[in-house]
């Protein structure tokens, strides 16, 4: 009872700061706006063969009868799914080619262009044309050049009543380029936007009027060879240069180190889970007190991916891995080690897998997902063609983490209360995370002392939550602990070395097909070479499920060797790595893509 009050608690006061803070927001910026609007916004984009791209925006902003001095113009420089851009402002003027006063600044990665006179005011309607170099906008995938722009922004707080772009091609022969385009807040996929290719131009239009921070977002794709695309890194960047008046917010500069040191130990913590070693037991304080008791067989039949999910608490890509390997040792799969020599270079190395059965009777789903995916009405396929196709399986290795994690809560290993209480954390944290945002924008109102408070306070609030989030995750059951104890005592009989141990603790007496069987749990257990050792001079003849071309002399250890690094050419294909995304297929959505930002009046 006590528990359910607190949490009333917490999702009141949450939503009490939430409500505030959009109240603030509404009564300081969108009121003032409320008269003004954009009549029409569009945007003149040429592409060069070089991968310059160059950019003319006219904005016919409406004042009403504001007294205002001008508009602002805000362009990030960095895109969640894409590279860094390069961006140089090269002239703002009016429909009569009349320069403005304008100055540019850059701030938390975001061009800032301030237009307009400090002591003149304006009213009514009036034109801004704004122009502009960018590079790395230009993306490359495997098989196309792709511009994937944000052309208004979602961030204006006016109504657009009509935006448009067009893609200038004049210096590339291209008639086979694809087309898209989405409109709304940001993270919408409707369309209410048209477009068509006109000669050397493609024409994107809205078909309805923009909403308050609604944009027009456009993705053209162009056959790879027609743009000579060489992406330059952040460190090479030239961005805008700051000029004096860059005024960063000292409360942001402060807030950033707690944020930026955060954020790098929670990187440096991915990185060492996600590194190609051997795995780590995650022990419960219960059984680090506990001896460990050595087993001779894996606790309740679970299966290796099951093994090495309760020894880590997670599906990693060794855990998927193991499930091959069974698969092989059990008949399904042949594994194949090729090794190509290469003039002047390292031989290249690759594994083929094999189809030897059909598998009709596999019943575990990793089992069927991983035999689907891997062969797929073929019967045969190299790691190496796996590895050219991974954007298309990144879905099924998904659902391979989700379907072992479910059957390990079905079974009673993990904790179901505690994954329901990680739900509402997350909820709580996702509440926290938009008041940490809306914070951030408000705080350069308050007083710097109380703004600085309000700031450190979230931030603490958010790590503490994280940190109860990541205990909640995949808590062990007491059944789960025991299975635990009892897979790490299997671990101890698969990597004892010592004959005279292995006689006094009345050990199976080692036989070459328990070498095979108990091989794929070696794997998610990180013992396999101190397995292999064991068996050398027992197993000395290649199992019909493996094949090596290159071996002079077969032996246990040498296979434990090539089956390592076919884990770990394996992981390399199979690990998902953050990287740039395209705008075509489910990638696409408003407000994606590179450019964007949005504006206002001052």
């Amino acid at each position: 009872m006590k528990t359910k009050k607190n949490n009333f608690i917490l999702g009141l006061a949450i939503f009490s700061l939430l409500f505030i803070s959009f109240w603030f927001l509404l009564e300081t910026k969108l009121v003032k706006a409320e008269a003004e609007l954009i009549n029409d916004f569009n945007a003149n984009i040429t592409i060069q063969k070089d991968g310059l791209v160059f950019v003319t925006e006219k904005i016919i902003y409406n004042f009403g009868s504001n007294q205002k001095r001008g508009i602002f113009r805000d362009i990030p420089l960095t895109a969640i799914n894409g590279p860094a851009l390069n961006i140089n402002v090269l002239e703002v003027k009016n429909e009569n080619g009349k320069p403005y006063q304008y100055n540019t600044s850059f701030t938390n990665n975001v061009l800032h262009i301030k237009i307009g006179d400090p002591n003149v005011l304006v009213s009514g309607i009036k034109t801004y044309i704004i122009s502009y170099k960018v590079l790395n906008a230009i993306r490359t995938f495997k098989d196309h050049h792709e511009l994937y722009w944000n052309v208004t922004g979602n961030q204006w707080p006016v109504a657009i009543l009509n935006a448009s772009a067009s893609v200038n091609l004049s210096d590339l022969s291209v008639s086979n380029v694809r087309m898209d385009c989405f409109t709304g807040p940001l993270g919408s996929t409707q369309k209410n936007c048209s477009f068509h290719q006109d000669g050397f131009n493609v024409n994107y239009s809205t078909t309805k009027s923009l909403k308050i921070n609604e944009g027009l977002t456009i993705v053209l794709g162009i056959p790879l060879g027609y743009i000579n695309n060489t992406y330059v890194s952040p460190s090479q960047t030239y961005s805008v240069s700051q000029t004096s008046n860059s005024n960063p917010n000292f409360v942001f500069l402060f807030f950033l180190i707690p944020f930026i040191i955060f954020i790098l130990f929670a990187v440096k913590l991915f990185a060492q889970r996600a590194k190609l070693t051997k795995p780590k037991p995650v022990i419960p304080h219960k059984l680090k007190s506990q001896p460990v008791v050595v087993e001779y067989h894996p606790p309740d039949n679970l299966s290796p991916i099951e093994i090495g999910t309760l020894l880590d608490r997670r599906v990693d890509t060794t855990d998927i891995s193991s499930v091959i390997i069974d698969l092989a040792v059990r008949g399904y799969i042949k594994i194949r080690y090729l090794v190509q020599p290469m003039r002047f270079l390292p031989d290249k190395k690759d594994f083929e897998l094999i189809k030897l059965k059909d598998g009709a009777d596999l019943v575990r789903p990793a089992d069927k997902i991983i035999f689907e995916l891997l062969f797929n009405g073929q019967n045969s396929i190299k790691l190496s063609d796996l590895k050219e196709q991974k954007t298309s399986f990144q879905s099924d290795i998904e659902r391979i983490k989700k379907d072992t994690e479910n059957d390990l809560y079905n079974k009673g290993y993990f904790d179901e209360a505690a994954k329901n209480k990680s739900k509402k954390l997350k909820a709580y944290l996702s509440f926290l995370a938009i008041i940490l945002f809306i914070g951030l924008f408000l705080s350069q109102y308050f007083r710097a002392g109380f703004g600085l408070m309000f700031i450190v306070l979230l931030v603490g609030v958010f790590i503490i939550i994280s940190l109860m989030m990541t205990k909640l995750t995949h808590k062990l059951t007491p059944q789960g602990i025991s299975a635990l104890g009892k897979i790490l005592g299997f671990r101890e009989f698969l990597q004892l070395t010592e004959k005279d141990k292995l006689q006094l603790l009345n050990a199976p007496e080692l036989q070459p097909e328990m070498f095979e069987r108990f091989l794929p749990y070696a794997m998610v257990l990180g013992i396999e070479d101190k397995w292999a050792k064991k068996f050398e001079g027992i197993y000395n003849t290649a199992p019909n499920w493996y094949e090596d071309p290159t071996a002079v002399r077969f032996n246990s250890y040498a296979l434990a060797s090539n089956l390592a690094f076919f884990n770990s050419s394996f992981n390399q294909v199979f690990n998902i790595a953050f990287s740039t995304s395209s705008g075509f297929g489910s990638g696409g959505f408003s407000g994606g893509g590179s450019g964007g930002g949005g504006g206002g009046s001052w």
